[in-house]
């Protein structure tokens, strides 16, 4: 078995969302594996202060200013940060944003509208502006790797946590747009990672934490470090899973959500050859779809 590359000398990385929380964390651990960074997001004096802590620290980074849900300001970002179309490796597609909690009925349209907008429709601008960036780094023989930062809401509806329905709606739709990514990618070379993690000390969950002796006791023991994340997140990338979950917590409830669909598919009669499982990894022959050339 050959060793999973460790280092980023040489590589360029873009970080959506990177001025505080977990986008902040894993421009830093990219950094610092070598990577050039181009800190993007839409808080400027949080933006710059990442950059400036990573040039300081002796990384490389530089910051751009872009709002996920605008096209036009994605589609400037490369040539702000003086990057080429085929010399980005690494996209990592990271939103937050809404504030959407409470069940469906106790979501307004326009939070929740809010929240599709820049959680589900922001990676996938962020993924379709890219993309032929990461494709075009791939086949110039350099690595070319996609990231989106999902959730453990990614995985399921989580027992544990208050209901926030739009919010995991959105996150779950991570998981989509990572398999279609996937599949899409995969006569390019571009690798797709998916980060689910749980309950994660960023600033605003530090402050949440602070503010409630009870919250504390039920969040603080199942919280991890920014830079913990980040570094299960870098190291899942560079080996191409398909899914980094980084807290054991999220084991139980993913795993029986997993189970509840294979029981209900289980049910179903087998139609054709079952043992050709090409057929359902994505990777199958997608000429034999009976609508392929009518849509």
């Amino acid at each position: 078995m050959s060793a999973v590359e460790t280092s980023l000398d040489g590589q360029t990385a873009l970080v959506t969302g990177a001025a505080t929380g977990v986008g902040k964390a894993i421009a830093t651990e990219l950094a610092r594996r070598g990577a050039l960074v181009v800190v993007s997001d839409i808080d400027d004096d949080g933006g710059r202060k990442v950059a400036a802590d990573i040039n300081g620290s002796g990384g490389r980074a530089t910051y751009v200013h872009a709002d996920v849900t605008s096209t036009t300001d994605l589609a400037g970002v490369l040539k702000a940060a003086g990057v080429a179309q085929d010399g980005l490796n690494i996209v990592v597609a990271n939103v937050m944003g809404g504030g959407a909690s409470g069940s469906i009925w106790e979501t307004d349209p326009e939070t929740a509208r809010r929240t599709f907008d820049i959680m589900v429709f922001g990676v996938y601008n962020v993924i379709r502006t890219f993309a032929p960036a990461l494709i075009g780094t791939s086949r110039s023989g350099s690595p070319a790797r996609l990231l989106v930062v999902g959730s453990e809401h990614s995985l399921g509806v989580p027992p544990h946590v208050f209901p926030a329905s739009v919010y995991t709606t959105a996150k779950y739709a991570s998981l989509g747009l990572v398999d279609t990514a996937r599949r899409d990618f995969a006569d390019s070379g571009v690798s797709v990672t998916l980060l689910a993690p749980s309950w994660v000390r960023t600033e605003k969950l530090v402050e949440l934490i602070r503010s409630s002796r009870e919250l504390a006791e039920a969040i603080e023991p199942n919280a991890q470090n920014a830079d913990e994340v980040a570094r299960q997140a870098v190291d899942g990338l560079m080996k191409g899973d398909y899914i980094t979950a980084t807290n054991p917590g999220t084991r139980e409830f993913a795993l029986e959500h997993a189970r509840q669909v294979m029981a209900s598919v289980q049910t179903l009669p087998v139609v054709g050859p079952s043992d050709d499982a090409s057929v359902h990894d994505g990777t199958g022959d997608t000429a034999q779809c009976p609508v392929a050339g009518h849509m």
